[in-house]
């Protein structure tokens, strides 16, 4: 892997370097092509300054909060190895560049965690080679195919815990394969891990203070249930997400945890508005339109609804298109035993919704329904997104030792990501039937989620999100409950659209609960795809930026 690194970065000095006038002019001439390209991609985020309230916070909170950033951004560093495996190198090859188109480049790279354009089907944006993102980011080495890894497996199956493990990377040593666990491959998770205990020595609230210690130790380990379990008992107005979560970046197996860091404090006047949820989990659970067989007797109702201000993002929720919410841990033995822990993002969605959504919106829709547009709607479909990924099964049904995640490998996320927006869809119904919610607002719901779809089918069809709102949009589409008028603006079909929604989380469940990995291939093959139609929408919303360029208050 070293040499490989080595030669990535000989590939880009050969593009940077001013050595000679040969190379210089190579150069200039690519920087100038470049520089056009970044200069009109940039646009797709629209730059937000994120910010909290903290004056209710006492000066030792203050420094509680300031030191877990710290921690965040060596957890943002980790992120930058796993981003890319030319991330690191090319980053800081730019650093030496003194132009002043040379920042808007560099930006572009932050905001990309390297030199692979998110939303641009991870192309790359700089000169140099690969020319699109290796799908198994850093977590592999790059000349790796799916059947050698299966074939190794299979040749050595003592080591295959060790490989589909989300806390390992895989290198080639001596003409072989081998697994190395985070904590001894990543060197920055000393520092990490010192950062946290540093961080609870700060922290008054006991929850919180065990948990840090405990996740300081998971860091040196990659043994997270502890802490997990412990993070479930958080109290207190003061959070943070932290270590290896998400396996998005892993577009080869779907196996491997990318490092992120999420600083947040509780909002507790939206928490409380937003309560309901959690006694409903049951009912929920119960009522999913799934064969009766695959329902879970047994789970945890204990789930936990949190609205939250960001004052730190880092790592992988902060890569391209930010996270505007998230239901963890994703360990399905946490969740039986505990429930899930959903945060909703509430400063990250309303600058989603003020820049974005609303804008996608007045394009998009009838004019008749854009007066539903809502954003507390919009926030609710979040929430209930979120409380949908503890809903289902966690282990394949017949088979408590398969974890869903590991059956679907690559496909799980855009599987669970659709899921989880179609259930909250159909949760909404749940809710009127229930006479939690008024037919007025069930209206505004389904027409600031149709507006929504578009928002996350331009995040780039290499996206989870996106693919699973390309699925939802098409099925739903086909299934005649959204429709077009005669201008091209959409409109929702009440007659239908309950049927379509229940119709689509119906085949998401059986997939899920029977681990069917060649189903999902078939449900992405047919759906998760932009149509001509979806394409001239996308045009024409070319000048409404595709997401946010996110700075934060530490």
């Amino acid at each position: 892997m070293k040499s490989l690194i080595l030669t990535i970065f000989i590939i880009g000095a050969m593009f940077f370097s001013s050595c000679n006038q040969k190379e210089k002019t190579m150069t200039n001439t690519n920087n100038s092509a470049t520089h056009e390209l970044v200069k009109e991609r940039i646009k797709s985020y629209a730059p937000v300054q994120i910010t909290a309230d903290l004056s209710k916070f006492s000066d030792k909170e203050k420094k509680l909060i300031e030191k877990l950033a710290e921690a965040g951004k060596i957890a943002d560093q980790i992120f930058w190895h796993q981003s890319a495996i030319d991330a690191v190198s090319v980053r800081d090859s730019l650093s030496k560049l003194n132009k002043p188109e040379d920042e808007e480049i560099r930006e572009y790279v932050r905001i990309n965690y390297g030199p692979y354009d998110v939303i641009f089907g991870n192309e790359r944006f700089l000169p140099g080679e690969p020319k699109v993102r290796f799908s198994g980011a850093g977590f592999y080495p790059q000349d790796l195919t799916k059947n050698e890894f299966e074939q190794y497996i299979k040749t050595h199956p003592d080591i295959k815990d060790a490989f589909q493990s989300q806390y390992t990377v895989i290198v080639r040593k001596d003409g072989n394969l081998v697994a190395i666990p985070y904590h001894q491959y990543y060197k920055e998770v000393v520092a990490l891990s010192q950062k946290l205990l540093e961080a609870s020595v700060l922290a008054d609230e006991p929850s919180l203070k065990k948990y840090l210690e405990l996740r300081a130790k998971s860091v040196m380990t990659d043994d997270y249930f502890d802490s997990d379990m412990a993070w479930m008992d958080v109290k207190g107005n003061i959070d943070i997400v932290i270590g290896p979560i998400e396996t998005y970046q892993d577009a080869l197996f779907g196996y491997k945890a990318s490092y992120e860091a999420v600083v947040m404090v509780k909002d507790i006047e939206a928490t409380k508005e937003f309560e309901m949820f959690k006694s409903l989990v049951s009912y929920f659970e119960k009522h999913l339109p799934a064969d009766p067989k695959f329902i879970r007797e047994k789970f945890s109702s204990e789930t936990q609804l949190n609205i939250v201000n960001v004052v730190y993002f880092g790592g992988d929720c902060q890569k391209g298109t930010k996270t505007i919410a998230a239901s963890l841990p994703n360990d399905p033995k946490v969740r039986d035993a505990k429930g899930g822990k959903n945060n909703m993002y509430k400063n990250m969605m309303e600058a989603k919704f003020d820049k974005i959504l609303l804008p996608i919106a007045n394009i998009v829709l009838a004019k008749d329904l854009l007066p539903f547009v809502d954003k507390k709607a919009f926030t609710s479909f979040v929430t209930l997104h979120e409380f949908s990924h503890t809903l289902g099964r966690g282990f394949v049904f017949g088979n408590d030792n398969l974890e869903v995640r590991t059956a679907l490998k690559e496909r799980f996320s855009a599987i669970e990501e659709c899921k989880a927006d179609i259930l909250s869809m159909y949760n909404h119904k749940n809710l009127l039937d229930l006479k939690k919610y008024t037919p007025d607002y069930i209206k505004k719901a389904q027409v600031t989620y149709l507006a929504g779809l578009y928002r996350s089918i331009r995040f780039g069809t290499e996206a989870a999100h996106a693919k699973a709102n390309l699925i939802e949009l098409n099925f739903l589409r086909e299934s005649r409950a959204i429709v077009q008028n005669q201008d091209g603006k959409y409109l929702i079909d009440e007659d239908k659209f309950w049927d379509g929604v229940k119709s689509l989380a119906n085949a998401l469940l059986t997939i899920e609960a029977t681990g069917d990995y060649n189903k999902a291939g078939e449900l992405l093959a047919k759906y998760a795809v932009v149509t001509p139609e979806i394409e001239k929408v996308i045009q024409s919303l070319k000048n409404v930026p595709r997401d946010i360029d996110s700075k934060y208050m530490y």
